[in-house]
């Protein structure tokens, strides 16, 4: 497999255009308000893309179509969940974020709590952005190995400080202009791979889903009371619900966008723009799923049961194969440049929330920067720092993975979901719990940690015979947290009314 010319252009083109609006916005980097919020101006509209442009990631770009491969369809039927995260996150969590002038989420539960609570919560985002970070590295360079033949460690070192570079000199405008455009590249891929495939075999997605059901790939089961079962449609909708609830309340990379915009009703506008985007993009993706499958088994001659057995560890390869093999030359690099525009857009989001976390949370709060000016210089070197720390993290995790025979999917939610769900109980906890304090709410999200970490990995740490499913690690990890916070609260001196004076409870 190789790249053409044309194709390199392209996407040196795109390595341009990304430079020269990094350039173009650092001149507008004035104050810490503005590097990191925007000015607090940001359109709902290019807020809800850059939030769906950072969530959906390079990881999921890549590792939907695979789910779908490997699979079926089980993992997209949570995605109905989407509209109901909305109502619940606008009339909980949102409006108190919104009414207090903070850069960090975290500062929230030093207002509410305490500020160990906001500490303990400012490192647990760091340590998961990191991971995630490094998640999106990984498997950006894992598809672009796959379509080029480059150097692996080549193609980690360039896509990271490529986009640490950037970010770090434009500040949050330039994440938010570069993952709109971005996201728009993303559609475009995720549209064209099942047109094309459908113009090469003269059939549609009608007939596609006809060969995908023989192969027991249209199979969901609803419900299963034993927790290993990979994927039920119970399991994913509850995994998609929790998951987005608890992103859109709680994340820096999300709360950050939504604390960008001028209003509350901005906000809200923002969430729904991007579960309107959110719905539509699995689906392409699906398609592309289903159509890499039919296209890959006609070539094969192959029954297609013994198909589906034979590609099961290359699920994650037929996107990448199609691009570079099938694809005409130019067309191939620009959708390298979609998977790179995935990836780029979730670090420039994870590199910038970092730095303000790190800015807010523990130079500012505590004082380490000595006498500050509004020159940006740290925060920029902080933003710098953090995207090579990811690098490093990736080529961490790519040593690790050789060691497991998770596919894409199950190895993001089994990394890079440990602290979702306990940092989320505990702006949930703070706001709906009008008696939980300090004790208990460390006590939930030490509850949750485990929880989690004992479902990530209780068949290599805890002896369990087979791991619990991924889809209940967000999930449960919440629900117990926040049942342990609701629990100990019961014991906490009650609080007088000044938390809902001040507007940290509802």
């Amino acid at each position: 497999m190789h790249l053409g010319i044309l194709d390199f252009v392209v996407i040196v083109g795109y390595f341009a255009v990304l430079a020269l609006v990094g350039l173009y916005f650092s001149k507008r980097q004035t104050s810490r308000s503005e590097y990191f919020l925007s000015g607090r101006q940001t359109h709902w509209t290019l807020a809800g893309g850059s939030l769906l442009a950072t969530v959906f990631s390079s990881i999921s770009y890549l590792s939907l179509p695979g789910e779908m491969i490997r699979y079926g369809v089980g993992l997209f039927t949570g995605y109905l969940a989407l509209p109901l995260v909305v109502p619940f996150v606008s009339r909980t969590v949102l409006p108190v974020i919104k009414r207090l002038p903070i850069t960090s989420a975290y500062e929230y539960l030093e207002r509410r709590f305490d500020v160990s609570v906001r500490s303990l919560s400012a490192c647990a985002f760091i340590v998961r952005t990191l991971l995630w970070m490094g998640l999106v590295i990984y498997m950006t360079s894992f598809a672009v190995v796959e379509m080029s033949g480059w150097n692996v460690y080549v193609t980690i070192l360039v896509t990271g400080v490529l986009t640490a570079v950037y970010t770090s000199v434009g500040g949050m405008r330039t994440v938010i202009w570069t993952d709109n455009f971005q996201m728009l590249i993303l559609f475009g891929g995720a549209i064209s791979i099942p047109v094309l495939i459908g113009v090469l075999l003269g059939s549609g997605p009608g007939t596609w889903w006809q060969t995908f059901s023989q192969a027991g790939r249209a199979d969901v089961q609803f419900f299963s009371w034993d927790p290993t079962v990979r994927v039920t449609i119970v399991g994913t909708f509850l995994n998609i619900f929790f998951w987005n609830a608890c992103t859109q309340g709680s994340d820096q990379l999300a709360v950050q966008r939504l604390l960008s915009t001028p209003s509350l009703e901005s906000a809200r506008r923002t969430l729904w723009f991007y579960t309107g985007a959110n719905l539509v993009l699995p689906v392409f993706l699906a398609l592309c799923g289903m159509g890499l499958f039919v296209f890959y088994a006609e070539q094969s001659a192959l029954p297609i049961q013994a198909f589906h057995s034979q590609l099961t560890t290359e699920a994650d390869r037929l996107m990448p194969r199609f691009i570079v093999e099938v694809l005409p030359s130019g067309f191939s690099g620009l959708l390298l440049a979609a998977l790179l525009a995935a990836a780029m857009s979730s670090l420039s989001s994870g590199i910038n929330s970092i730095s303000s976390v790190i800015s807010s949370d523990f130079v500012e709060r505590f004082g380490w920067g000595g006498k500050r000016t509004e020159s940006l210089r740290l925060e920029k070197m902080i933003a710098l720092v953090a995207g090579l720390a990811g690098v490093g993290v990736a080529i961490g995790i790519m040593t690790a993975t050789r060691h497991t025979d998770w596919n894409l999917t199950e190895l993001t939610s089994r990394i890079n979901h440990i602290f979702v769900g306990p940092i989320a109980a505990l702006f949930f906890g703070g706001v709906l719990l009008r008696k939980a304090r300090k004790r208990s709410a460390l006590f939930g999200f030490a509850i949750g940690v485990f929880t989690s970490v004992y479902i990530c990995f209780g068949k290599e740490w805890f002896g369990l015979e087979r791991n619990i499913s991924f889809v209940w690690v967000i999930v449960t990890s919440f629900v117990f947290g926040f049942a342990a916070i609701a629990l100990a609260s019961r014991f906490d001196r009650r609080p007088a009314d000044e938390d809902r004076a001040e507007g940290l409870t509802v």
